[in-house]
């Protein structure tokens, strides 16, 4: 589908297996598990363009999600850290209004609950009174439909760079091994430290062990302060406590 089609105003319009399909904004859109849809659209590379495009390996549904900026990227890292979702769909619709105004969202998701939210990324910084506006109306339409809808900005830069440096540790190829994570869980103190757990933790090296930790880290087994500087010397909190709510989000 190009941005050029003209779909009907007071419809969601879809792509899935190459196929456009469309229905009304109301309560009977949630059946259509658009959650699963392909991006309605994906932006082309020029030269000197200033946002980013990628494909982002979420861990939490095992597949490359597409992204068209690095605050994308950073908002999937943040949902997949934080965020029990099953399914995932990027760029995955288009909501036109009764005045003909147009509005693509980011993402929607489906949680573990059967939840499903829609997402919008955008710089806190560009957050206008029209932005703004056109997010009212997204919200509008959510709860109509039966969604629920959040707002996603940057991350604090400490908070983004330890999800960033835990991130590389997502995959379950570093997971110690349930009868390691269940030792490493009883053997930690209230007072442990993340140098604490790589000492504790069943592992053939250093190295290892912490890949192993980071991991946990990462999977919510362990949990830390995202804001504070991550070293040997971090606290852990264990068990996990509730994960932390995104500092910028308009939920």
């Amino acid at each position: 589908m190009t941005e050029n089609t003209k779909p009907a105003p007071g419809t969601a319009t879809w792509v899935r297996d190459g196929i456009n399909q469309s229905a009304p904004l109301d309560s009977g859109l949630i059946t259509h598990e658009l959650y699963n849809a392909d991006p309605i659209r994906v932006g082309n590379a020029y030269p000197h363009q200033r946002n980013y495009h990628g494909y982002y390996w979420m861990s939490a549904v095992a597949k490359h999600v597409w992204h068209e900026s690095l605050l994308e990227r950073s908002s999937l890292m943040w949902l997949d850290h934080t965020s029990d979702i099953v399914a995932i769909a990027s760029q995955p619709m288009l909501l036109v209004n009764g005045n003909d105004v147009w509005h693509y969202p980011d993402f929607i998701a489906l949680d573990a609950h059967g939840i499903q939210t829609v997402y919008d990324v955008k710089p806190y910084g560009r957050l206008t009174a029209k932005a703004l506006a056109q997010f009212e109306w997204t919200r509008e339409v959510c709860k109509t439909v039966g969604w629920n809808y959040r707002i996603l900005t940057e991350l604090p830069h400490q908070h983004h760079v330890n999800l960033t440096w835990l991130a590389q540790f997502r995959r379950p190829g570093h997971h110690p091994g349930a009868d390691a994570e269940e030792s490493l869980l009883a053997d930690l103190q209230p007072d442990s430290t993340v140098g604490d757990a790589i000492t504790l933790i069943t592992a053939k090296s250093t190295p290892l062990a912490r890949s192993h930790v980071f991991h946990l880290i990462w999977t919510g087994a362990l949990s830390i302060d995202m804001n504070a500087l991550l070293s040997n010397s971090t606290p852990l909190i264990t068990p996990a406590s509730h994960r932390q709510e995104f500092p910028h989000a308009h939920a």
